[in-house]
Order: structure tokens, then sequence, then C-alpha cells
């Protein structure tokens, strides 16, 4: 099968995240099977144009504030005319559009709708153009076979308009091989972890807020935070408000080994996000015995599974996450029994199965694929 695929960024993409993971892991699966896939995605700095990264062809274009529009030339000029067998559209904020001028089959991936959460992560005048843009995607979009990755996006696809027979749930999953080979072993004093992008919707402060409520109890609690982002320094500002330098570690950018390492000795992870598609993070916690306690939102409430694999509160309750952080760290019992449920619970996420559902689903919405997998 001849794929292409069309995603705002690659995998190497300075600013990728959870999204180009998902897509990487799939399609370089994909392409290692015998299929032929052409990502096309956004240039940055000093990135060649055409790159072959894990068997996937990457052409690289224009740029990150105009993408949305230039794409439909580049692809009436470059590409409409290859025998291209399946258009895969990783539809994230402002959409392509693929649907109204490619006659292919196409495919979507949609992790989650932003909404208003963007309006915390960028200028308003920006923010409102993008959510006019995403309001646009069910119309688009409507007839055209979509994959998300929780039961929650997809319930909430299902009631913006998509067609639920064409609405299907793509897992995301971790690297299992990574995280076997770390050994799991816990730091002697309580730490507790964020990794993922310092970002304004991550809602980070909230975790740091809770702190001087912690340390009461435990003076030796160590907050790492993982990661980098825009939102980094008013963070580290705060921490040096609450006077929290002993006790709150910013570690900048980490490896896949070092964060497994990381995680590997922590207590718990914490994320309190305005909304996620998933939480790929929470399952490589999982796959080291850290539970996670996060947001009750989209996503997080699905990789969670609430007073078994994790805890979930309410979004902006610090004093209810403080409560939540230390009844885990005073009961060694109950850490120990929701540890050991999310290292079984992140067992079920495997990007074979993935790509395996992938191409099944792929068929049974366009037949005429079977004779090219």
């Amino acid at each position: 099968m001849n794929i292409l695929a069309i995603n705002w960024r690659c995998i190497k993409n300075p600013e990728m995240g959870g999204a180009e993971i998902h897509f990487h892991e799939i399609f370089k699966r994909i392409a290692a099977k015998g299929h032929k896939v052409t990502l096309v995605a956004h240039h940055f700095d000093n990135a060649p144009r055409r790159e072959i990264i894990d068997g996937i062809e990457v052409l690289r274009f224009g740029n990150k504030f105009l993408f949305n529009r230039q794409f439909k030339q580049f692809y009436k000029k470059k590409l409409e005319q290859k025998n291209y067998d399946l258009i895969v559209d990783d539809i994230s904020k402002i959409p392509l559009n693929t649907p109204n001028y490619i006659r292919k089959p196409i495919v979507g991936i949609l992790h989650h709708i932003h909404g208003n959460s963007l309006y915390k992560e960028i200028p308003f005048p920006l923010a409102y153009y993008i959510i006019n843009k995403e309001r646009q995607i069910p119309q688009n979009y409507k007839n055209t076979p979509i994959f998300t990755v929780s039961e929650s996006t997809k319930n909430e696809l299902i009631e913006l308009g998509f067609n639920k027979d064409l609405t299907s749930i793509l897992h995301n999953s971790i690297n299992h091989k990574l995280f076997e080979k770390i050994e799991i072993k816990k730091s002697e004093t309580p730490v507790i972890t964020y990794v993922g992008r310092i970002k304004k919707y991550k809602n980070i402060q909230y975790i740091i807020e809770a702190m001087p409520m912690l340390i009461k109890d435990f003076p030796n609690l160590k907050l790492f935070i993982g990661g980098k982002g825009d939102a980094e320094e008013n963070l580290k500002h705060l921490t040096s408000q609450k006077k929290l330098q002993n006790n709150i570690e910013f570690l900048g950018f980490l490896t896949e080994e070092e964060k497994a390492q990381l995680l590997g000795k922590s207590w718990l992870f914490i994320t309190m996000a305005e909304k996620e598609g998933w939480g790929i993070t929470v399952i490589e916690a999982n796959a080291m015995k850290t539970p996670a306690i996060g947001s009750n939102v989209e996503g997080l409430r699905d990789s969670i599974k609430n007073n078994e694999t994790g805890i979930l509160v309410k979004l902006g309750d610090i004093k209810n996450l403080a409560e939540k952080i230390s009844e885990l760290l005073k009961n060694k019992n109950e850490l120990n029994r929701i540890s050991e449920n999310a290292y079984k619970w992140s067992q079920k996420f495997n990007w074979d199965n993935s790509v395996d559902h992938f191409l099944e689903k792929s068929i049974s919405w366009y037949p005429e694929l079977k004779s090219k997998i």
C-alpha cells in the first residue's frame, strides 16, 4: 500500500508532542511491513527538505504559521498525480480540510478538540481564530472515517456530529522494550514527578501550589519537573516566590532513557492538564509501577482508572490534589496496590496491536484496500 500522511509536525520537530509520537510509532511499523509511507510536514530551521526516518519518507515545506493554507497548493502541484492508495490526515487545531479537494480514500486521526483551553495557551485573537477553524472540522470531515485515541474524545466527536460508525479508537501505546530494560528502583524518600511539555494548559502551577501543604507532613518531598516549554520561566519564578527551591527541581529536556529512570524512582506521577487526547505519559509512568494523579478531564479520565490505577481530582482543586497525594504517600499498602494495578494496566497498550487495528479498520471502511495489504 502507498500511504500519504499529513501532519503539521514530524517526529524531529522541536515542538513535537504526543500526537507526533503516536503517528511515528504506528507508521514506522507500517513501513516496516513493506508499505510505502510518505509524511508531509511543515519545515523548521536547519531541517532537510527530504529525509528518511525509520523507513518513513518525510517531505518538509512551508512554515508552521501558514501550513494549512500552503498544503492544498503543494498537494495539487507535487502530489495529486501520484498513486497513493490511502491518505492519512492527522488533524490538529487548524484543519487542512483534505476531503474537500482530495479524491482518494482518506482517514483522519484526531487526538482531541482543544476548544476554550486555547485561550489559556495563546493570545486571544489567535485562539479565537483557531477555535473558529476547529469548529469547521465536523462539517468538513463529517463523512470521513476518523481514528481518535480515547473513549471520551470519541464521545465528544459523536456529539459534535461525527458518524458513530466511522469513528474508532486507535490507542496510544508505549515502547515496552525501553521500560523493561530500566530498573524500577523507588526513591527512599517520597518523589513526585511531572514529565511533558511545559505549557500553560498543563497547569503545572497547581502542583507547585500544592507543595507547601505537602511539605508540612513530608519535609523531604521532591517534585521533579521534566520537559521544556514556554511556561518554564513563570513556573521557576513561582517556585522561588514560594521558597520551594529545595523541594522542586526543573530537569529540562530528558531522553527517553532518562525519563524512564525518573519514572522508575518516582512514587507518583502528577498531571493537571486542562484537557488531553489520552495522556501517554500516564501509561509510561504506569509501566514503571508509578500511578498517576490527574485532573478529571477528557482523555485523562480514560488513561487513569480512578481508584484502580490512579486518582482523578477536580481540575484546579489544589487542596484536594494535596490531600490525595498525601493519602497515598502515607498509606504504603494502598500505594502498592494502585502501583501494581497501574503496571498491569500499562501492559495492555502495545503499538503492534494499534497497527493491526489501523490496517483492519481502514480495510473495513475501504474494502478496495484489502488487495494492497
